[in-house]
């Protein structure tokens, strides 16, 4: 299939259908179409700029260019997760995309960047963080900058050519920057040697061309750009809003300094092959970008953006693919952890309507999602290592409802399938854990680089999800399973310490004490577990206690449930010592579920709801989140329990009794919005 004809017939269908963004695993070659996009971030900006130019509407050339040529993790110190080392990068003809801060504001002109390539590729140095370069002692001279590929334009310039004249360093900045020539026409040629090193010299006939008059100086580094460059670096035009929905009439269609960074030579002219045919070109590098005019295209593209991804993808890979993991000998600089304090939310999407589901997380500013899986109802034990054994279909469409619009993923996977466990067993038995191993791995796997965390289970301190005869051992070794096979499909995905339930019953057939679970395990085998988790999750408890409560300094007026630290949020500060005293301090904790249950007519055992209005159960969330955001340095994301499982198609009452968690969600069960939402809400978004 025609690569450009396909690409047009998909981006119209989705138009059409607006069904945004596109996400998928992209094609490779040139043969396959059209250019899919690994991030809804990507495809935004992609779509903004060239999709006018895709479908023909104008008459201008590409910004980022009609193919996708690979996709994948790069090394990068500095990027989020913090600790992480790694960021999701897309190459594409004119450049590569990158995705620095997964847990950015989506609306900033900055949360996708392009790299400083053509430094690069110049250079010869590559750069894999704010200030960690390595040295390749390779500048790109297997690369024309512009024109056909060397094979068949083997006398153009290349990128180690540019050195003679480009700024690219300390010492190169100084010796090669220019004075202003502002009102001087372009004559100025650059050719090669046989050792690829440059030659400039100059041809007084070439600027006759029309738009060779330099009409702007950047001081920054010293270099000049002339009219018919100038003029398509602030071109206004047809651009699409940021749904691709819209045109925009006289929009100015690209930031030049965001898209392709200060100059780093004068434009010069050339010889190279342009389809097998030897012209004239003039060319100018930035940082990230170069351009080049050849006076004999047809109008609107006589200047272009020269395949500086392709170029750069060639020198680094050698043509080849992305390799399927980067592996980073250095080591973790510190655990995985995001940067900020994030808005969560759990929440059942399970057969459900879910654009409804992600409209509510939208409209809340909501960052994240916790959805808990069920391992049993995935995987079919009857079919061995069948790789058809896993049935994906409905978390397929889970995930890709959540990812396509930039909200985050918790994937909280539970119950065993009951040919790996012996009855009476919540977890595997020991010569099933690889068992787990094996579904970690395809699950992390199969969502690399759209689920951006994994929890390890749930309230393992329980018998109903660990089975009776409760033991840390049997935890560490599930936990390491995971661990292992989750950072071997994704190394950026961040492995969660599944969350305790705060109680004090101390019966291992029953439960034990979430204080005495997290001791034994920090204290079992010299602390293996360290080794296996990046974030520590948590579920405190609050029943009819305000959240600045604890007991027993400072019990809440409460008529109940206020005689144990058990009953309280607060209890998060001792599990915090607790991970601090076995050296874990370094470690965020994510409360993967928090919240206060208001209902008239709860289910035995959650008699509290009664005590807590509404407006109570939005004032306790809101003081929640206000308390870790000023007293908890630690926290990471704060995943509300929970938003929808009030609604009649996800619980049903017990007994003539409401669900458990009705309570607990903060829309009512027809779907109108309790007060606690509009509390969520308005702290979600004064934090984006």
């Amino acid at each position: 299939m025609n690569k450009k004809l396909a690409l047009i017939a998909m981006v119209f269908a989705v138009v059409m259908s607006a069904v945004f963004p596109l996400v998928g695993n992209g094609p490779t070659t040139a043969e396959a179409a059209p250019p899919a996009f690994t991030k809804p971030g990507f495809q935004r900006v992609w779509l903004t700029t060239d999709l006018p130019v895709d479908n023909g509407q104008v008459q201008r050339s590409y910004l980022w260019g009609p193919n996708f040529i690979d996709a994948g993790y790069e090394r990068y110190d500095d990027a989020a997760p913090v600790g992480g080392q790694r960021r999701w990068v897309q190459y594409f003809d004119k450049t590569r995309m990158e995705l620095n801060n997964p847990f950015g504001d989506p609306n900033s002109q900055y949360y996708v960047t392009n790299g400083l390539l053509v430094v690069e590729l110049v250079s010869g140095r590559r750069q894999e963080g704010d200030n960690r370069f390595v040295d390749t002692n390779n500048p790109a001279n297997n690369v024309p900058v512009a024109g056909d590929n060397i094979a068949v334009n083997a006398n153009a310039p290349t990128y180690k050519t540019l050195r003679a004249v480009a700024s690219y360093d300390d010492a190169s900045v100084a010796a090669n920057r220019q004075p202003s020539k502002i009102g001087q026409k372009v004559s100025a040629t650059l050719t090669k040697d046989a050792d690829g090193n440059g030659v400039i010299g100059n041809n007084a006939g070439l600027a006759n061309y029309p738009g060779t008059n330099i009409v702007y100086y950047d001081n920054t580094l010293g270099h000049n750009v002339p009219s018919v460059l100038w003029d398509y670096m602030n071109q206004t035009g047809p651009v699409f809003d940021a749904n691709a929905r819209v045109t925009v009439n006289g929009h100015k269609v690209f930031d030049w300094l965001y898209a392709m960074g200060f100059p780093v030579t004068d434009a010069y002219w050339t010889r190279v092959k342009v389809a097998g045919v030897e012209q004239d070109v003039l060319m100018q590098c930035f940082q990230r970008r170069c351009l080049t005019y050849t006076p004999s295209n047809p109008n609107g593209f006589k200047v272009e953006m020269g395949n500086v991804g392709q170029h750069y993808f060639v020198w680094r890979y050698g043509g080849g693919k992305m390799p399927a993991s980067q592996p980073i000998n250095d080591p973790i600089l510190s655990p995985l952890k995001v940067p900020n304090l994030g808005y969560g939310i759990n929440a059942h999407l399970f057969y459900q309507d879910r654009d409804q589901i992600t409209g509510w997380v939208k409209d809340l500013g909501a960052r994240w999602v916790r959805q808990q899986i069920t391992w049993r109802d995935i995987e079919d034990p009857s079919k061995g290592n069948d790789p058809n054994r896993y049935v994906w279909t409905e978390l397929d469409k889970i995930v890709d409802s959540l990812y396509s619009q930039n909200i985050h993923i918790i994937l909280s996977p539970i119950g065993t399938p009951d040919a790996y466990k012996s009855a009476g067993s919540g977890l595997p038995d020991s010569d099933k854990m690889n068992k787990f191993g094996d579904f970690m791995y395809a699950l992390s796997n199969r969502y690399k680089g759209k689920v951006d965390a994994y929890e390890i289970w749930n309230e393992m301190n329980l018998s109903r999800e660990s089975g009776s005869g409760i033991n840390v051992s049997r935890y560490v070794s599930m936990l390491s399973k995971a661990y292992n096979s989750v950072k071997t499909a994704d190394p950026a995905a961040i492995v969660i310490f599944g969350a305790l339930s705060p109680t004090e019953i101390n019966n291992p057939d029953y439960a034990v004490p979430d204080t005495k679970y997290l001791q034994d395990i920090y204290a079992y085998n010299n602390g293996e577990v360290r080794k296996y988790f990046d974030v520590m999750g948590m579920h405190p408890g609050g029943q009819a206690n305000a959240p600045q409560y604890l007991y027993p300094e400072n019990p809440g007026p409460s008529p109940a449930w206020n005689n144990s630290s058990e009953f309280y949020f607060r209890r998060i500060e001792t599990l915090r010592k607790i991970m601090e005293n076995a050296g874990d301090g370094a470690k965020q904790v994510w409360l993967t579920e928090f919240g206060w249950s208001s209902d008239s007519n709860p289910q035995t055992g959650y008699e509290y709801a009664k005590l807590n209005t509404e407006q109570n159960q939005a004032d306790y969330i809101r003081g929640a989140y206000q308390l870790a955001q000023s007293n908890y340095p630690w926290m990471g994301v704060m995943a509300l329990w929970n938003l929808n499982f009030s609604l009649p198609s996800v619980t049903q009452p017990v007994n003539g009794q409401n669900d458990e968690k009705l309570g607990f969600a903060i829309l009512h069960r027809d779907g109108s919005k309790r007060p606690a939402y509009f509390a969520y809400q308005a702290l979600a978004k004064a934090a984006k």
